[in-house]
This record gives C-alpha cells, structure tokens and sequence, in this order.
C-alpha cells in the first residue's frame, strides 16, 4: 500500500484519536456514520469456483454492486466521513517504482512459526479433539486479529497452475471504524495462451485503504483510496473495477465514495472453527507442513465447502489454519494461510509497486 514501510511515524492511536475529535464535533456520530453505510457486499473473489459455484470473472473484470448504487447522504454527512478518513489515508507520498513490468510481486517469507500470533495451549496440554480443536481456533484467530494476514489461491487443471490470486490485508480481523489495508495481486495465463502448458503472468495489482463500516443488511459504500495497476502482455485491453478502467500499461490512483469490499481472508478462521464445531469436519490425522506440525482434517458430507475431497490443515503451535485443498474432477483450488507479524519488512507488502514506464492514466 502506497506509503507504507517509509511513512511518518503515525500510529494507529493517533488515528483512532483524530477520528474520536472529529466524532465529538459532529451533530451526531452514529447517524453520520450510518448514513454511508447501506448495505454489505462481500468480496468478489477472481478464482474460479469449483463446479456448482458462480462462473469467474475474467481478467480485465469489472466489479459492480450487486443492488446498485444508493444515493449519496447530505452534503454534511459527506463532508465529515470524508474528513475523518482523510487523515487516515496520509499515510505516506507515492507509490514506489518497480522493475521490468509482467514479473510476479514479491512475496514474504514466512517464519516457521506461521507469523506472529502467540502459540496457543490446548486445554490439559494434549491436542485437541474436533470439538475442542474448534474452541481453541477461535481463540487463536481472535489473537492473530492484529497480524498481517496473507492468502494465496491458487488454481490448477490437470495439474497445471492456471492462475493465482495473492491477498495481503492488516489488520488480519479489522474492527468497525478501523482503517483497512489490502493489496491484492492477480495472475494467470495470458488470453489465447495454451492453458495446458503456458505459465501465469501477473495481470493486475491493486491497493486498497478503506475504514471498516459497521454490518448492514444493504450495499455498503465508504470513502476509500484505490490504486490499480493495469499489466500488459496479457492479452487484456483494461481493469475495471466498479465504474472505472484502467487501461492494460498504466496504473491509476483514485479516491472517493465506494462500494466497500471485504478482503478478509475467505473463508475466516472463525468460520471454519464452526464449522469443525458443528461436525463438519472430521480428524484425519497428524502430519507436518511448512516445518511445523499440523493437524490433518478432511471435510464430511455435511461440509459446505464444494469438491470432493475437501482437506484442511491447522498449526498445532498456533491453531490456526494453514492449508485448505478442494478437488474436483481435474480440478484443484488451494488456499494457503499466512498471520505475520506487522512489522516494518512485512507491512511493505502491502505497497502496489508501479513498473517504470507504465504512466498514470484515469
């Protein structure tokens, strides 16, 4: 994210601070805040889904509310959202320059401790039954929620890599009112290219900073800053994104009154602990994976995660989750997990490196 890793020594404290000043003098903070903020939508995930789910958005896509675009609030209500969130995004100056265009981001090199939760002792000492299992998930995943949270998913046919989408969010759990750092790096077979042989190209790169709205039934909208870079080689002519595009060779830096999209890691840690809690999980057994031990679950027919088989990994050190592996025919999603402290290196990751030469464009 634009700034980060270089900015000026702004905590979070500082922010939660200027907000509170400026909820103080507005009329009243609950109807300004509740006037922007209509509806939920959920993020609109680029993988493809595994049989039975929503067909992908294709490179290139364009994200557009699923219930319209709500009216704007009153000139005031406006005026004071877009003034708190404004201190919130100042966070730095430009976005920093990269190299050759078309390359794969840099991605961080997780500890071997799955990052920077706190490891969790499972009750009496002894690893967890399901049900147990499922109660210290919970605790662990409400302790990581100020990590870094990092997500791969990536997609293969016939063991191919098809393409791969690359999430970096802090905080890990964001809370109402809290600002929200996400990059997020598409990649896949350029357009026209032989899905059997040829590898994944980086497409799009986008930075996102919002302030977390408070749940709702309706379509949420929050002041927010994106920054899109548009990769070419990839057979695409544009990204677009809500009512904009950036075209393929430019990058473009946009802030202003959006439809807010959840980044969180999908599915959460949470969930995935009830779902264990309800037995739709079962304990396969225990194995290692990225130089820790693990424990291995496969997915019951009461699951609702689609494929089959469905297993799931998850730290014995710190209970959370790790790896996620649904199969479908010639078919194979695989999600990995990574909580990493929020330190100065890892917070990098969240700045959207622009190539040299690209212009801005939009």
């Amino acid at each position: 994210m634009e700034g980060l890793g270089t900015a000026p020594p702004r905590t979070e404290a500082h922010l939660r601070a200027a907000l509170a000043e400026l909820g103080r003098r507005a009329p009243s903070a609950d109807d300004v805040l509740s006037a922007l903020r209509e509806a939920g939508s959920r993020r609109q995930r680029r993988s493809p889904r595994l049989p039975g789910r929503p067909r992908p958005v294709a490179p290139g896509r364009v994200l557009l509310p699923r219930h319209g675009w709500p009216r704007l609030a009153a000139a005031t209500t406006v005026a004071v959202t877009a003034t708190a969130v404004t201190l919130a995004l100042t966070l730095g100056g430009s976005p920093g320059r990269a190299g050759a265009p078309g390359s794969l981001p840099a991605l961080p090199s997780p500890p071997a401790s799955a990052g920077g939760a706190p490891v969790v002792t499972p009750p009496g000492g002894q690893h967890p039954s399901a049900t147990s299992l499922a109660k210290v998930m919970l605790i662990a995943f409400s302790e990581a929620g100020d990590d870094l949270a990092y997500e791969t998913v990536a997609d293969f046919r016939t063991g191919h890599l098809t393409q791969i989408d690359q999430t970096w969010s802090w905080p890990a759990v964001p809370s109402p009112g809290q600002v929200d750092y996400v990059r997020d790096a598409f990649s896949a077979i350029p357009r026209g290219a032989s899905e059997a042989t040829a590898p994944v190209k980086l497409t799009e790169d986008d930075g996102y900073t919002t302030v977390v709205p408070r749940p709702s039934r309706y379509l949420q909208r929050e002041q927010a800053r994106l920054i899109v870079v548009c990769y070419s080689g990839t057979g695409q002519t544009g990204c677009g994104w809500g009512r904009s595009s950036t075209p393929a060779g430019t990058w473009s830096k946009r802030t202003g009154v959006m439809p807010y999209i959840d980044y969180t890691p999908s599915p959460r840690g949470a969930d995935l602990a009830r779902q264990i809690a309800r037995g739709q999980w079962r304990i396969a057994g225990h194995t290692r994976l990225r130089g820790q031990r693990a424990i291995k679950l496969a997915q019951t027919r009461s699951g609702t995660n689609q494929g089959n088989p469905v297993f799931l990994w998850v730290s014995t050190a710190t209970y959370l989750p790790l790896r996620m592996i649904s199969v479908a025919g010639n078919f194979t999603e695989a999600d990995n997990w990574y909580y990493l402290p929020p330190s100065k290196a890892n917070l990098a990751h969240l700045r959207v490196p622009i190539p040299a030469g690209y212009p801005r464009s939009g």
